[in-house]
């Protein structure tokens, strides 16, 4: 598999690609596919064991994605004769004397994978909550599992009625699914100790009661670089606010270091009831995922259909739909980023300031028209966010930290800077360079990475 998919399938599917044919591409995914499973029935397995070998080699590439997107008229059409035919092969005659079998089977099956998978999590440093999330998520039996069973009965490797209650059981699970997928949080609750170690850490907004203590504010769903940089500019201008994330780690270290992040997903309508957005002015999505922008708008327009929502779009291609869901405003990020560099050029050109501004206005007014009308080539666009090279970290000083006692002013930082302090649960920029550190001190760092932490070492006397 590894050789193949490396020496054979990779070069393969470059010189297909070079040919820029959608049909040929197509039909060189259906080859693959169709001599993997040739060859593992010439080996004597399924042929649906060779196209999932197929499916795995395809899915190391590149391609993976063109790939998704060149067979899904045929997953969907092949998905369902294949859960017809499943379908056919339950004998109801038999469903009044193997009930209870049934329903053991189905428990034992969801148990064991939610244990399983929770535990494989929670082993990977997941927080509890989220382990257990994800073990209600993937409880349910899936196709594959119906695809062993039809090998097995057809084969005569399981005898009809264990068949029966087998495919019976997974059927179940299935059914069971869209109760556990829509209150999966609600059970994960449950189920997670009281006193979870990475609750202080990672602060839940449904848990805060910051909703009671924010009037006027802006929510923030997401806190990546967007994210962060909006709330920065918020902070200078005394804007209150409050964000969203779900990267537990990130959550920790932002509101360790006096920032009014929380976790939880901004889509469901008790996490924005939870950060006031009843009271809110503004609502941010500064992530880039759509579909999760779509949701969140639904959510929105449901909960409170007046709030403004501005969101962060790749490009121009969803602003349309976007501002149909509900958003008053959409930033196109790619055409913003050309509106800045034009400008810049404009004022190296010796253009009136003056001028700049008026036709950067202009553009935004009339929706990025002079900039959405531009040749398209063959080459790719990548517009995702590049790699961060340096960070913002927070550093907790203890009573035997060898920063206690000392001014700010006189502690040697090479390579980072101080940009707040947090004492007590109050966060100040730019605390004066007189200010004496205390034990439980928050110091926030900015710089690069290795020389981040290796100040902080320095900080704590490690």
């Amino acid at each position: 598999m590894f050789l193949v998919g490396r020496w054979i399938l990779r070069p393969l599917f470059h010189a297909v690609s070079g040919s820029r044919s959608a049909e040929l591409f197509t039909l060189t995914v259906l080859l693959v596919s169709l001599a993997a499973g040739w060859t593992t029935a010439e080996l004597g397995l399924s042929m649906a064991f060779g196209a999932f070998l197929a499916g795995m080699m395809l899915g190391e590439t590149e391609f993976r994605h063109q790939v998704e997107a060149a067979i899904r008229p045929f997953r969907d059409v092949l998905l369902g004769l294949f859960f017809v035919g499943i379908g056919m092969l339950i004998d109801l005659r038999t469903m009044p004397d193997v009930w209870s079998e049934v329903l053991v089977g189905a428990l034992v099956l969801m148990s064991v994978k939610i244990v399983l998978v929770a535990g494989l999590v929670r082993a990977a440093g997941i927080e509890t909550v989220t382990a257990w999330q994800t073990g209600l998520l993937l409880a349910v039996g899936g196709e594959f599992g119906f695809a062993l069973l039809a090998i097995a009965l057809s084969s005569g490797a399981l005898p009809d009625t264990t068949g029966q209650i087998a495919l019976a059981s997974v059927l179940l699970s299935i059914v069971l699914a869209p109760f556990l997928i829509r209150h999966n949080r609600v059970i994960a609750m449950r189920l997670a100790p009281v006193h979870d170690e990475r609750s202080d850490e990672a602060p839940s907004a449904t848990e805060s009661s910051v909703a009671a203590a924010l009037a006027g504010h802006v929510i923030i769903c997401g806190y990546g670089r967007i994210g962060q940089s909006i709330a920065n500019f918020l902070d200078e201008e005394a804007i209150p606010y409050v964000a969203l994330d779900l990267d537990a780690a990130r959550v920790r270290e932002a509101h360790l270091a006096g920032e009014p992040v929380y976790y939880g997903d901004a889509a469901e309508s008790a996490v924005l009831e939870s950060v006031g957005i009843a009271n809110a002015r503004l609502l941010v999505i500064s992530h880039q995922d759509l579909p999760a922008a779509f949701a969140i708008l639904g959510v929105v327009r449901g909960l409170r259909p007046g709030l403004p929502v501005m969101v962060r779009a790749t490009d121009e291609s969803q602003v349309d739909k976007l501002r149909a869901a509900g958003a008053v405003e959409v930033v196109p990020e790619t055409l913003e980023a050309a509106l800045m560099i034009t400008a810049h050029a404009l004022l190296l050109l010796d253009v009136p300031l003056a001028r700049v501004l008026r036709r950067m206005q202009e553009q935004r007014t009339s929706r990025y028209q002079l900039l959405r009308e531009f040749v398209r080539g063959d080459g790719p666009s990548l517009d995702a966010e590049g790699p961060v090279a340096e960070r913002v970290h927070p550093v907790v000083l203890t009573e035997r930290s060898r920063a206690v006692g000392k001014r700010i002013g006189d502690l040697e930082l090479p390579g980072v800077v101080v940009t707040a302090l947090v004492r007590n649960g109050e966060r100040q920029l730019d605390p004066p360079s007189g200010t004496r550190l205390e034990a439980g001190d928050v110091l926030v760092l900015f710089g690069p990475d290795a020389d981040v932490w290796r100040n902080e070492d320095a900080l704590l006397g490690r």
